[in-house]
């Protein structure tokens, strides 16, 4: 953003601004967005628009900003409980619940991820949320398994993620599959990470 909005008002205007770029992102995709586009779903005038975002590439990247947020709100919840349950697998099937409730309900998910992969400027975007997403889970399992490396715990770290991140794809791939594919997919998923936390940390 060019500037942080300060007032009530400007807070509200940038908040209309991201939810049309969400709704439109949805219904179109990144290719039909269009600033203009923006500025009239959103009822505000363009000269505000710019205000804060200087092309539709500015305006994905805050998108993606405020989802990362909501969606860290709510892991780091998650995965405190992770660290405590006595049935991690519990709380693993809860987060992929989440992540897939989020994907389906939240207002430009959909759109965004298909977005971050449209444009080269856009990739760092999301190597960024998944690295840092990866660098929590990474640190929920040495919490969990204060045997485990660290190099161990962010390769397993990493593994994970791309398997959620797939899984949730394919399950948004195949609406009259998703919670099968869920289901199956997060069993497999329990099943590698068993090997580490029903067994220890093997390796190095």
């Amino acid at each position: 953003m060019r500037t942080v909005p300060r007032q009530q008002r400007a807070r509200a205007a940038v908040a209309r601004i991201l939810g049309a770029t969400g709704h439109l992102l949805d219904e179109a995709g990144f290719d039909a967005l269009t600033t203009t586009a923006v500025a009239e779903r959103a009822d505000v005038n363009i000269a505000t628009l710019y205000r804060y975002f200087p092309d539709k590439f500015s305006l994905v990247e805050a998108l993606a900003v405020s989802l990362e947020a909501d969606r860290t709100e709510r892991t780091v919840r998650m995965l405190q409980a992770f660290v405590d349950s006595g049935d991690w697998r519990v709380e693993i099937r809860a987060i992929l619940e989440m992540l897939l409730d989020m994907r389906l309900k939240r207002v430009g998910a959909r759109g965004l991820r298909l977005a971050l992969h449209s444009a080269p400027q856009l990739w760092e975007v999301e190597r960024g949320s998944l690295n840092r997403f990866v660098e929590r889970f990474a640190a929920a399992l040495r919490a969990r398994v204060p045997t485990m490396t660290p190099k161990r715990a962010e390769a397993v770290s990493h593994a994970t993620v791309r398997i959620v991140v797939g899984l949730i794809d394919w399950g948004m791939a195949e609406p009259a599959q998703r919670r099968t594919v869920l289901r199956e997919g997060g069993l497999a998923l329990e099943r590698y990470l068993a090997e580490y936390l029903d067994r220890g940390a093997p390796g190095a």
